[in-house]
């Protein structure tokens, strides 16, 4: 009986070529959309699963509480980890990390690569997170400087097939290492997966600099695998006397200990962690999840008007089953039969083309997610039966209900009112998820462009940023580049104003009261970097050469004079309402200790992302950590220039590898994660709207093939031929102008909670709504229009011939 009903379906599809290429265009697009999706939430879920022990692990994380300011992060104090172990003894056990990204390698000295992911580790790293070594002793490496353990992978890389135990790699400039160990890949879907980790006690030398110190914070972590059973509130009031003891009194009245599950790292971006993986609100999955549920809903939905509204010229066809003994369950089961014979042949296209398309899609989401047949094949098979019973349920369920007397009496013509309100209404819903996500496309483009056109406080324009292996011969670079005639200025420093290269730290404003402190971003730069990068003075006066000479290793430490400039939200913060108010008051900055005099300030700019607001900002002359160096220049032939500045940087660093960047570019991957939102969400929408096309030029062709008579007649008694468009196209249009009309409160609702996560962010303007809704009517029009055109052209007397 099975093999019959297949049978009777396949010659039902073939039999209706134009519907059934809808059918399968549109399911095959919507399987597509939600299997690609279905895998991308699938990765993103699995995130931290793989650890045996993960249910006992969690991060330390702070939250620092200034005013009205709470900063949640979990980067720690360096010396929090050997404090920790001391007064935790029951915990099982602590591991103190740093994670540090794109690192540069040198192999040899014609290899140099970057490595994306760097971890220093301690030794119980291996015991925590389960780290399968393939060679050497992982402890062993761990416990002694200037020794690193390489992934597989990473050994390939640097090496090729040769042995990489016992080969020398320098990392940085300043770190040459021995590899003692070989590991397993981590996993991808890990927030600590490395491809190299190095020993924890090798980060004094490769920082330079003491990190001994509770004042510093950049990129450390603790985390902590407790004693099975215990829940991570019982240690709240001993992580208190851990902050009272370790911090003054007024800052441990602001800030708090807590721990941090590690299943929930990912999915939990208020907290701000290492940047090898950022946290990722879980909304943004349920956002992925429904566009790619909606996708394929509006598909189904196509399934359903067209299903039945051709149900009417398939009423005698029941009615003969019917007279001749077919009962309702076997009808049902024919007319389902149609739908898994469609939804098996999307699935299968489908199949193929997610093969495809995931690399690409792996490419643009920076992910790594495989496509294994079985489990994919699993996934398909399950969403092509529920799409074709959601989709062949109700047809088929309706027409078998079609009561064989009248069915054959008047082909059908019985509930025409309930199923025209039912496919208005799946119109309507189709519609309504197009325009919505058509407005986020929009919206988020405004956002985007707001991005790229904001004053960030400082000019970018023409302006390159080149990386610098150290900060040593900076004199000879300097004057090198000047020389250079489209380098217009150079300026060297940690990073540009806006970047990701800022210590945060705290600053006291009374150097004698050491109870009294405010979270600051510092900031290295030399006397060149107001100009080179147009910051705006305001009072005082900027870092000069002399202020440089006066910091210089020749001068003993206790003759040499740091100076500070802050800007004006340290102004507001020190209490005072005018720039010159803070000239020459002393403050001291916790990173080294440093004591020093205000001598400018400088109008604010944005140091971060447009994500968040502009802080408290200290700046200080400091070489030793002038790690790149920005050029203004004055020529359009950037190629040319770029090349003479590469001769230049080479000379000094021969054996380094030369990366410069326009700043443009730099800042706007700071805003990556937005600007895939807005490909795949404009994707979505187009995807939707072309099968909401679909389904109106296929319900547009059968309302016309019903309407051929009275085509005819009205065109015998005189109507024009915009008049017969005008009919058809009307009762469509009223749709799409419903759909908008509920559409427009749910996609501004839905927008404005977005953009609520900005700190700087746009206005959603009423002409948005207007625009898309515009555009949605030309579009519903030009795909009806198409048919009804068609059809008032047709000769009237073909149209009438059979009467």
């Amino acid at each position: 009986m099975i093999q019959n009903y297949l049978k009777i379906a396949w010659r039902n599809l073939i039999k209706h070529p134009t519907t059934t290429g809808i059918h399968l265009l549109g399911l095959t697009l919507g399987l597509t959309t939600c299997l690609l999706i279905v895998l991308f939430i699938q990765n993103e879920w699995s995130f931290d699963r793989h650890h045996q022990q993960g249910e006992r692990i969690y991060r330390v994380n702070t939250i620092n509480t200034t005013g009205d300011d709470v900063e949640k992060t979990g980067v720690t104090p360096y010396p929090l980890g050997a404090a920790l172990r001391q007064d935790f003894p029951d915990w099982s056990k602590i591991v103190s990390v740093h994670t540090e990204e794109d690192a540069p390698v040198f192999i040899s000295s014609d290899k140099i690569l970057r490595e994306k992911k760097v971890l220093f580790a301690e030794p119980s790293y291996l015991d925590v997170f389960g780290i399968e070594m393939v060679a050497g002793n992982g402890r062993a490496t761990l416990t002694q400087p200037n020794q690193v353990i390489l992934s597989e992978s990473t050994a390939r890389k640097f090496f090729g097939n040769a042995s990489a135990i016992g080969k020398t790699i320098r990392l940085g400039t300043t770190s040459t290492m021995q590899v003692t160990g070989i590991m397993r890949d981590m996993p991808t879907q890990s927030s600590l997966g490395a491809g190299m980790l190095v020993s924890y006690a090798s980060l004094k030398k490769y920082f330079q600099m003491d990190i001994d110190q509770w004042g510093l914070e950049s990129g450390g972590s603790v985390f902590a695998l407790l004693p099975e059973g215990n829940s991570p509130d019982q240690y709240a009031g001993r992580l208190r006397q851990a902050i009272q003891k370790y911090f003054s009194k007024e800052d441990a009245e602001t800030r708090e200990f807590v721990l941090q599950p590690l299943h929930d790292i990912h999915f939990n971006s208020d907290f701000k962690g290492t940047r090898f993986e950022p946290a990722i609100a879980p909304t943004y999955l349920y956002v992925f999840g429904a566009v790619g549920l909606f996708v394929l809903l509006i598909a189904c939905v196509n399934f359903i008007n067209m299903s039945t509204a051709r149900a009417m010229t398939r009423a005698k066809e029941v009615g003969v089953r019917k007279v001749i003994g077919a009962t309702r369950s076997q009808l049902v089961g024919q007319f389902l039969s149609e739908a898994f014979w469609l939804a098996g042949i999307s699935a299968l296209l489908a199949l193929v083309l997610t093969h495809q398309l995931l690399p690409l899609v792996n490419e643009f989401m920076q992910k790594q997610i495989h496509f294994q047949w079985v489990q994919v094949g699993i996934l398909m098979l399950t969403l092509a039966l529920l799409t074709s019973v959601a989709a062949g349920l109700y047809p088929a369920a309706f027409m078998a209900r079609f009561k064989p007397i009248r069915a054959l009496k008047t082909g059908g013509e019985q509930g025409r009112g309930s199923q025209t309100w039912l496919r208005q209404g799946l119109v309507v819903f189709q519609f309504s998820i197009s325009l919505i996500l058509a407005v986020g496309v929009v919206v988020l483009y405004q956002q985007m462009n707001y991005f790229r056109q904001k004053d960030l406080g400082f000019k970018r324009e023409a302006l390159v940023v080149v990386s610098l292996p150290e900060p040593k011969n900076l004199s000879v670079l300097n004057q090198s580049l000047r020389e250079i005639p489209g380098v217009e200025k150079v300026s060297f420093a940690l990073g540009a104003p806006t970047s990701q290269n800022n210590f945060g730290t705290t600053m006291r404003p009374d150097p004698s009261n050491p109870n009294k402190k405010i979270p600051i971003a510092l900031k290295l730069a030399d006397a060149d970097y107001l100009k080179t990068y147009g910051l705006k003075l305001l009072a005082g006066r900027f870092f000069e050469h002399r202020d440089t000479l006066s910091i210089a290793s020749t001068v003993p430490e206790e003759k040499q004079k740091y100076a500070f400039v802050v800007n004006e939200r340290t102004v507001k913060a020190l209490g005072f309402s005018k720039p010159e108010q803070v000239l020459g008051r002393k403050i001291r900055v916790e990173v080294n200790d440093i004591d020093a005099e205000i001598i400018g300030v400088v109008k604010d700019f944005h140091t971060s992302s447009l994500r968040d607001p502009i802080g408290p900002m200290v700046m200080m002359n400091f070489p030793n950590f002038y790690y790149t160096v920005g050029l203004k220049l004055k020529t359009n032939d950037y190629a040319t220039t770029l090349a003479a500045v590469e001769r230049s940087w080479q000379r000094v660093f021969p054996n380094s590898l030369f990366e410069a960047k326009f700043l443009d570019n730099t800042l706007q991957e700071l805003y990556d994660n937005e600007q895939r939102q807005f490909t795949l969400l404009r994707i979505s929408a187009g995807l939707a709207l072309v099968i909401c096309c679909l389904g109106l030029w296929g319900l547009a062709t059968f309302t016309i093939e019903r309407r051929t008579k009275e085509i005819g007649v009205r065109k015998v008694l005189g109507a024009s031929t915009t008049g017969i468009v005008v009919l058809i196209s009307r009762d469509f249009l009223k749709l799409v102008l419903v759909a908008f009309i509920v559409a427009s409160p749910v996609a501004w609702y839905l927008m404005d909670s977005w953009l609520a996560s900005f700190s700087y962010r746009i206005s959603i303007e009423w002409w948005v709504f207007a625009l898309v809704g515009v555009v949605a009517l030309g579009i519903a029009f030009l795909t009806v229009s198409f048919q009804s055109i068609k059809a008032a052209f047709m000769n009237p007397v073909k149209s009438l011939k059979t009467e």
